[in-house]
């Protein structure tokens, strides 16, 4: 397999998180430089100078558990986001995480954690650190390292998980993930307030955040002179809060649609 930079390099795909502390180890002892690979949406995201081997996690792929009632799952970090999600609705929950590329086939629930890449979503949940109650890791000696728990409300020990997301695989190979779920919200209305005026976008947003009001997800985007402002509601009558941000938004001189069918807009 190639890098981002063209470059072939041999690729390791161990199917478990033993057979992944193995290739750890292997390499390790080799000094050979690696580098993690889930779906290899973010593979160009700050790839190193020198690397001799990709080790990828696509195999180690499906949801271990689901305890549906205490909302948390345990899964193989090479298990895809949107298939999680998909498997999370049927019981209407969701796995609160919604990177760029998350809705893309390949998005890994294990490089999205590398990475602790979020989006709109993160406004009211938070980041992808935030969500991750528990890990497993392989360390470069061949160590496998468990931290945290299924357990949301755990004070034992260090939190590993949360040292470990965001470092883009150079503290260890993420193989398994314990999650924290939400409820995934029955029905959801999204406004949007466009602009030119830059001054009048942030106003607007400025208002939002200081209003009184549960935004499921939030993003604010200016391309080309021109801004545009999403505010996500969710719930069983999302409507009353959707007009209230309606109304803030044509305030500060936006204009203002709403949205009822509003998936595709995120």
């Amino acid at each position: 397999m190639k890098t981002s930079r063209g470059l072939e390099v041999r690729t390791e795909t161990p199917s478990s998180p033993e057979e992944a502390a193995e290739v750890m180890r292997t390499l390790g002892e080799s000094g050979t430089a690696l580098r993690p690979r889930g779906g290899g949406t973010k593979f160009g995201w700050g790839e190193p100078t020198e690397v001799g081997a990709l080790v990828s996690t696509e195999v180690m792929s499906g949801i271990r558990e689901y305890n549906a009632p205490d909302m948390t799952a345990v899964m193989g970090a090479g298990t895809p986001l949107a298939a999680a999600q998909r498997h999370f609705a049927e019981s209407g929950q969701m796995l609160a995480l919604d990177p760029p590329l998350g809705h893309a086939e390949a998005a890994t629930i294990g490089g999205i954690v590398a990475s602790n890449d979020s989006g709109p979503l993160r406004h009211r949940y938070r980041s992808a650190r935030d969500l991750v109650l528990g890990m497993t890791i392989a360390l470069s000696d061949g160590t496998l390292s468990r931290s945290g728990s299924r357990v949301i409300k755990n004070v034992a020990g260090y939190d590993l998980a949360k040292l470990l997301t965001g470092s883009f695989g150079t503290l260890g190979l993420i193989v398994e993930l314990i999650v924290r779920l939400h409820p995934l919200p029955p029905r959801t209305v999204t406004v949007v307030g466009a602009s030119d005026d830059a001054s009048a976008l942030q106003q607007a947003v400025l208002a939002l955040s200081q209003a009184s009001l549960e935004i499921e997800a939030l993003d604010v985007s200016w391309q080309g002179g021109h801004g545009r402002a999403l505010a996500r509601f969710g719930g069983v009558a999302p409507e009353a809060q959707a007009d209230v941000a309606h109304e803030l938004m044509e305030n500060a001189g936006l204009g203002v649609t709403r949205h009822d069918d509003d998936d595709v807009l995120w």
